[in-house]
């Protein structure tokens, strides 16, 4: 049935005093009247109508009726508060007021009045009993239970329950029809849409937590599978199967020549993945594959070797960078090993203008450019190629879904690898990218040693410089990452530059400094010169976070490592450990620091399998997004709030859950039977896509 009424305009539901305040609602709760429904509490109060005071009401929300007895101005102070002592009965309690002006109280608690008011009883510890700024009852004033929900400036709790009590009126007004399966709701005592979001805003029972009752959970499980119905059908409109007469047999003589011309012996996984990749590649529908491997696992050789199978199906081939230094890094390495091989490899960025950014252009569209290399400059409406077959997305979580759909459009029905460092649970996998194809390289390459991971307090600074001239006179490099560029007056973790001063003073020219202010041709020209070898010591923001290779680069030390994100610190840990040789991670933390910190450090120096540390970041962080700039978290829900392991174990079976029965509506056809679920959880993706098949 339709769900006009719930989108009406959330105007209806606002009572008429309070329409000038319409634009502070709808910045608070929503637009729509959906939104004020689907606005969560994050807590409930039970308030008591009392006559008597005693123990049992401490820390409870009282109405009572008080009589001033006495009141106590603070003049001369701006700390402390105006006490006004009052009697319940033959009992007395104290009313304190802080911030608040004597000519306020005037006329409300004058001595000998009597007054109805309303807060939090609290007792000192010599017994006396205290309400600190209560308010005075008015008719709306009820005995009962009532939610607390988030406010803003301007906007009190009684507006908001105001808003919310109608949105509940033209809730009752309409007849949404159940759209979960019965076993769903069987299996987990789910109450139906209409039940949750009415238990939920009108609560009964006073000891439930609002964060993890089975109503919020039913709306979780309505959310996560909205979700995972979009990703489906997304999927389903994107693939178009590819005629069998289409799919060519590769000769694999280059795969075969690069194999046999690489330095080192490829690991069994890596073997296994590049076969999934082919396999994939043989089939009736374009292959979507994510290549998951820890950081120096060998990735990208296994995304030459794919491109290099595409070349010789006939197509040409696009790797994303996020960066430039990262896509001239990839530039450098493939031309490295296909060199010989007769394979024209081209790179485009912001840098490359004018005349030589034209030849790209027309190279890429005649067909002559195999493989380009880029960053978000590959977008570009005037860039075409003449038959796209694989696209290579490194880091794929840098980019937006928008991003990675504006490529594949450049050809038809091409291939994709995504890639990352960053080792994914199955469970986020699924929510992320509704059941991609995986594979995953767990092992380092043959001769690579484990970086040994230290914890080192700030007040051991100065004892690092000896170990860094060591390392310096064996010919090897050391990265010393900072969290910030300037200094600040907020944050005081060490600066770059303050660093680089500091280092200066007993490296002279061999340390030089790179941050993200510095203009793509001062980066490029810094790290040319520590590759080279002309500087030994490179200060850095996190710029180098991703995909930097230097082979001869055996310490990083990571100051304030307690500021960093765990999947951020292995990240940049993978920094080193790219040779034979031994490399080291020094993590500099302030001793201070929260115990979840701690644990972060604890655990990179237990560890250096990514699976693993994916895994306890998994537990560590809670709500929040998995992948993404921020790095920090997992997904956060509009109607669930996880605060525990537990939770994040509920929501992912909701996951895999949902997630099958998502497939299984796109492939039975009837998709059409969860539209208001879409409508409600996902209206921008049900105005903009069409169920029909």
């Amino acid at each position: 049935m339709s769900l006009e009424i719930l989108n009406a305009d959330i105007e209806t539901c606002i009572e008429p005093f309070y329409k000038k305040r319409l634009s502070l609602i709808k910045s608070l709760v929503g637009n729509k009247v959906l939104d004020a429904l689907l606005y969560m509490p994050t807590g409930i109060i039970e308030t008591l109508e009392i006559s008597t005071l005693s123990k049992e009401l401490v820390n409870k929300n009282i109405i009572a009726t008080v009589k001033v007895e006495f009141i106590e101005y603070a003049f001369f102070s701006k700390t402390r508060p105006i006490t006004v002592t009052c009697s319940v009965g033959n009992t007395q309690v104290e009313l304190l007021f802080f911030n608040y002006k004597p000519c306020y109280l005037k006329g409300t608690f004058d001595v000998g009045k009597i007054v109805k008011i309303v807060g939090k009883l609290s007792i000192t510890h010599n017994g006396r009993y205290q309400i600190v700024n209560p308010k005075k009852a008015t008719f709306k004033t009820k005995q009962g239970i009532s939610n607390v929900y988030p406010l803003r400036t301007g906007i009190t709790q009684y507006v908001v329950t105001s808003v919310i009590n109608l949105a509940l009126t033209k809730l009752c007004n309409t007849n949404i029809t159940e759209w979960l399966p019965q076993e769903i709701l069987d299996k987990y005592n789910f109450y139906s849409f209409c039940g949750s979001l009415l238990a939920i805003h009108k609560p009964q029972i006073s000891n439930f937590s609002l964060l993890n009752n089975v109503y919020r959970q039913r709306l979780c499980f309505d959310e996560i599978f909205a979700e995972q119905l979009a990703i489906q059908i997304s999927k389903a409109k994107r693939i178009k199967p590819i005629h069998a007469s289409e799919i060519q047999k590769p000769s694999r003589e280059l795969v075969k020549q690069l194999i046999t011309t690489l330095p080192f012996k490829l690991t069994s996984e890596q073997l296994k993945a590049y076969n999934e990749i082919t396999l994939d590649m043989s089939k009736t529908t374009p292959m979507h594959r994510l290549l998951q491997g820890d950081v120096g696992s060998g990735k990208t050789i296994i995304a030459i070797l794919a491109m290099l199978h595409a070349i010789e199906l006939g197509y040409q081939c696009a790797i994303l960078a996020p960066t430039e230094i990262l896509a001239r890094q990839h530039l450098k390495l493939i031309q490295k090993y296909i060199d010989g091989t007769g394979v024209n490899i081209s790179i485009i960025t912001s840098n490359e203008k004018g005349r030589a950014r034209k030849q790209i252009l027309e190279c890429v569209s005649s067909g002559i450019t195999k493989i380009l290399v880029g960053t978000h400059a590959i977008f570009n409406d005037k860039l075409a190629f003449k038959n796209l077959g694989l696209v290579v997305v490194d880091e794929q979580h840098r980019f937006g879904v928008g991003q990675r759909l504006a490529l594949i459009e450049k050809g038809e029905n091409p291939h994709i690898l995504s890639m990352t460092a960053t080792p994914i649970p199955r469970t986020t996998i699924m929510s992320m990218y509704g059941d991609i194809d995986t594979s995953s390289i767990t092992q380092k390459p043959i001769g690579r040693k484990n970086i040994v991971t230290k914890a080192i307090g700030m007040d051991r600074i100065a004892t690092l410089i000896e170990a860094i001239r060591r390392i310096i006179d064996k010919g090897q490099k050391v990265y010393w990452i900072c969290p910030l560029i300037e200094d600040s007056e907020k944050l005081d973790y060490t600066c770059v530059i303050e660093r680089f001063d500091y280092l200066f003073k007993h490296f002279n020219n061999e340390v030089d400094m790179l941050h993200g202010k510095m203009s793509t041709e001062e980066k490029r020209d810094v790290f040319d010169k520590f590759i080279s070898g002309k500087t030994h010591v490179l200060v850095s923001t996190t710029v180098i976070e991703v995909g930097i290779d230097v082979s001869d680069a055996t310490v990083i030390i990571i100051e304030n490592a307690e500021k960093f994100g765990l999947a951020q610190l292995h990240q940049l840990r993978g920094r080193v450990g790219r040779s034979e040789l031994q490399s080291y991670c020094m993590l500099l933390y302030d001793k201070s620091c929260s115990h979840v910190a701690k644990q972060r450090i604890k655990i990179m120096t237990q560890t250096n399998d990514g699976f693993i540390i994916a895994e306890e970041d998994l537990k560590l962080r809670g709500g929040g997004e998995v992948y993404g700039t921020k790095q920090s978290g997992h997904k956060q829900y509009k109607t669930f709030n996880i605060t525990s392991a537990m939770e994040q174990e509920l929501i992912n079976e909701y996951i895999i859950t949902s997630n099958r029965i998502a497939k299984l509506a796109v492939q039975n056809g009837s998709v059409e039977l969860y539209e208001n679920c879409l409508k409600i959880f996902k209206p921008e993706f049900h105005e903009n896509v069409k169920l029909s098949f």
